[in-house]
């Protein structure tokens, strides 16, 4: 890995210790795949955006901010006709209108010890999306932002943020699709988000980089007082698609969902690093994740549930469920519990297996192909994650691409 920069991140560039296979949370990596990235400033592509990748933006009405290699693209971007209580902004004008909002909740320290990419987020990341949600309103529209990755002559990954902010009694739903085209480079994202008391968001990202790509996320989240955060993830594409979640339940009577699907295919290595911290009493979790590995896939989930003194009346659960459909592909799953609190329920459990033989042979006797058959059965194991979705168009972006993948 190379990263060049200003003098202004030189000297945190310098400190900084890329991950190993020793470090248990990149022990199924693809560390030669990583080690062929470079990182430096965002550079405006020279390429054109092919229609074929700009036809693979989810066809949402609404307000939106597309990026490509980590700079605004405005002619894709839909800022105008907002709805009350929205503000979208891109990192550039919240600099200049909400300076305070930015340093607040992403130009914060990283801590280089374990946040390598994030420290080269901060340094790359020079623009992303603001997306604020004014006390009590609602937006009924969902919010889109678009990352995505268009390796030029500089080659370099892209580097991004988003900064989504609801205040109190206020509710969203926030898409980031990401997606990329070319034949190496990656994207390296940053997204913070800050539920208030009483406030509802739901959040989906929809990853589907090219397959000779590297897609590295990060979602750090915190929740007030009875609020509800929904997310889900739909890891899709990437010789290496990871996503980490960080979330802290900071207010009593919190609640967070998480929810994965990935399906892997040829050798990618999709990678789901989630952690939910228990911080304050009476505060519910829920992670549920589902993957279909085929050909030489590896599949990787490292769940933890850590739960601090005082957070008494912990409700945590989580499950990892996964579907090889090749002897050859792998499913790591690790499931991590810290308890430090009474009073707690927390349960958690894992399941590996393959297509069920005796369904695709009733399949089959009702006339059924078995490409068929087989789809259907895939389909039933997907769908019960992609059902926790509300939208519609979501959905079937999402149901498109498990079938190109099962071919």
């Amino acid at each position: 890995m190379t990263a060049t920069s200003t003098a202004d991140h030189q000297e945190m560039l310098d400190g900084l210790t890329y991950p190993t296979k020793r470090d248990e949370a990149w022990r199924y990596a693809p560390h030669d795949v990583l080690g062929q990235l470079s990182f430096g400033p965002p550079v405006e592509s020279s390429r054109q955006l092919p229609p074929a990748l700009d036809a693979n933006i989810p066809a949402l009405k609404g307000p939106r901010i597309v990026l490509v290699n980590g700079v605004v693209d405005l002619e894709r971007s839909e800022l105008s006709a907002l709805p009350a209580g929205l503000r979208l902004l891109t990192f550039d004008d919240a600099r200049r209108e909400q300076p305070e909002l930015l340093a607040a909740h992403f130009d914060s320290d990283v801590d280089l010890s374990t946040g390598t990419f994030s420290a080269l987020n901060v340094a790359f990341g020079r623009n992303g999306a603001v997306v604020h949600v004014a006390r009590g309103h609602a937006i009924d529209m969902p919010v889109q932002i678009v990352d995505i990755v268009l390796p030029d002559e500089v080659g370099n990954a892209s580097s991004s943020g988003a900064v989504i902010y609801l205040e109190e009694g206020a509710s969203a739903t926030v898409a980031e699709t990401r997606i990329g085209d070319g034949d190496f480079g990656g994207s390296n994202t940053r997204t913070t988000i800050t539920v208030g008391d009483q406030a509802a968001l739901d959040h989906i990202v929809l990853q589907d980089v090219a397959s000779t790509q590297a897609h590295l996320g990060r979602i750090d989240a915190t929740q007030g007082a009875g609020s509800v955060l929904r997310c889900h993830l739909f890891n899709l594409g990437g010789r290496y698609g990871r996503v980490d979640y960080d979330v802290c339940l900071a207010g009593e009577g919190a609640l967070v969902e998480l929810t994965g699907l990935y399906f892997g295919t040829g050798n990618q290595v999709l990678d789901q690093q989630v952690t939910v911290v228990h911080a304050a009493p009476n505060c519910t979790s829920r992670q549920a994740f589902r993957g279909i590995l085929d050909e030489k896939s590896t599949g990787v989930f490292n769940g933890g549930i850590d739960v601090r003194p005082g957070a008494d009346g912990t409700d945590a659960e989580q499950s990892n469920d996964n579907l090889l459909l090749s002897d050859r592909a792998e499913a790591n799953t690790q499931p991590r519990l810290e308890i430090l609190a009474d009073q707690v329920a927390c349960k958690h459990g894992a399941t590996v297996g393959q297509l069920d033989g005796e369904a695709l042979y009733y399949l089959r006797t009702r006339g059924i192909s078995e490409a068929d058959a087989r789809r259907l059965l895939i389909e039933g194991f997907a769908d019960q994650a992609i059902d926790s979705l509300d939208n519609e168009i979501l959905r079937s972006w999402i149901t498109e691409r498990v079938r190109r993948h099962d071919g």
